[in-house]
């Protein structure tokens, strides 16, 4: 038990990295609550911060909802997609928001990063994040493959920008918590379940100080 987090309530929403069982859902969730935190989590596969501005986010393929550490459940549905942002902080009225954002943005398979689309998404979500402090968790190394194009360089890129355009968020740069040359994925993209522990033990550790902050 933290008692500087014991009461908080914490509204988590983001993409792939917090939408499957194996993934960041999988124990950030767990380690908050286990910390005396209210945690209710939405994942949504492949979303972008503009998606989470939109009247209701496209389910294309994956959404799940998890209060506290309940089963975790995924729904293919279509139909099956989470409220907006500011509904949700509506909703739960939560002391801080953590998005977990970066990797379906950067445009890996494009010659150039899309910079001016991404600065108009990020700003449009942390502008309905308004006032609530707010955790902005930023892509980790991974491998190139030819589905998703991931390179070292694009993903040091994209951290850069994210680090200046973010603010008044809080920026976590997931490049600087983890090994680059200890890095193993499923597909390139996607962390394997022991490495995405890893990243989660270390988020956890930094999360916790920002939070901690008054």
């Amino acid at each position: 038990m933290n008692p500087l987090l014991a009461g908080l309530t914490i509204l988590m929403i983001g993409d792939s990295h917090l939408t499957f069982k194996n993934t960041l859902l999988a124990n950030l969730p767990e380690a908050f609550v286990a910390q005396g935190a209210k945690v209710v989590t939405y994942g949504l596969c492949s979303s972008k911060p503009e998606d989470w501005v939109d009247e209701k986010p496209v389910n294309a393929c994956g959404y799940t909802q998890r209060i506290g550490t309940e089963h975790i459940t995924l729904s293919m549905n279509k139909n099956d997609a989470p409220p907006n942002v500011q509904t949700l902080i509506q909703q739960w009225h939560p002391d801080a928001v953590i998005v977990v954002f970066g990797d379906a943005m950067a445009g890996y398979n494009q010659p150039q990063m899309p910079t001016d689309w991404i600065k108009d998404q990020v700003h449009a979500l942390v502008e309905n994040i308004g006032s609530t402090k707010c955790i902005w968790v930023g892509p980790t190394w991974g491998h190139y493959n030819p589905r998703y194009g991931k390179t070292d360089a694009r993903t040091q890129e994209l951290a850069g920008l994210l680090n200046k355009e973010v603010q008044p968020c809080h920026y976590i740069d997931s490049t600087k918590l983890l090994d680059q040359k200890s890095i193993a994925t499923e597909d390139g993209l996607h962390l394997t379940t022991s490495d995405y522990t890893k990243w989660g033990n270390q988020l956890v550790k930094t999360i916790d100080q920002l939070l901690s902050k008054k």
